[in-house]
């Protein structure tokens, strides 16, 4: 039985372990016994804290995503609105250093098992309300009013953005970091100018950091 007023620290800690795990070992290649190794703890003390596995992989996911805004938020905070701002929002997403290709790889895990789990469904559907939420806030003096009966620029720019990412982080393309975020501005967003336009192939030769696929 965990100590009187561990509990908070104890799911903070397996739910460090579990993101770890799956982020490396994708859901389905990973087991209890694994996050409780990575966490150094008994499987019996995840038990007392996780239903299962999906209760794991849910907590795990709400974990990564609180995380990850709060460091979004910060990456905009004292920035103006306009192209500043949307940059500034858009490298903090595609920074991919290890807490940021954690996040992703989980996401990716989580919107597989969400197609059967309607309650991972739910949990994702509360996290992506916040995160359109920072998206809002980035586009604000871009974007134009959301249109009364159509598709939200806040999802528009999640479909483009998660759509090169997840491209980039589960194939063979050689998708670089400024490629990404140029084109999700020039498909939003045409009339904007880019900074380094012209420059660089979908295959080859890219300048930037290079999206890790593996390791």
């Amino acid at each position: 039985m965990p100590k009187l007023g561990m509990g908070p620290i104890r799911r903070e800690q397996i739910c460090r372990a579990a993101a770890a795990v799956i982020a490396r070992e994708g859901f389905a290649g990973s087991t209890m016994r694994m996050v409780a190794e990575e966490a150094g703890v008994s499987t019996g003390m995840i038990n007392h804290y996780f239903a299962n596995r999906q209760d794991l992989l849910t907590q795990a996911l709400v974990f990564v995503s609180e995380r990850t805004q709060d460091r979004y938020r910060e990456s905009i905070e004292d920035m103006p609105p306009g192209r500043e701002r949307l940059n500034a929002l858009l490298d903090c997403a595609l920074a991919f250093d290890e807490h940021m290709t954690e996040t992703w790889r989980l996401w990716i895990n989580a919107y597989g098992e969400a197609v059967r789990l309607p309650e991972l469904r739910h949990t994702i559907d509360g996290r992506l309300t916040s995160w359109y939420e920072l998206i809002d806030r980035a586009l604000e003096g871009i974007a134009p009013p959301d249109p009364p009966d159509g598709i939200p620029w806040s999802w528009r720019f999640d479909a483009v953005l998660n759509g090169l990412a997840i491209q980039a982080l589960t194939s063979e393309a050689t998708l670089d970091t400024r490629q990404i975020r140029e084109e999700v501005i020039r498909t939003l967003f045409p009339q904007e100018p880019l900074e380094n336009a012209g420059k660089g192939s979908r295959r080859t030769g890219a300048a930037g950091p290079r999206v890790p696929v593996g390791g």
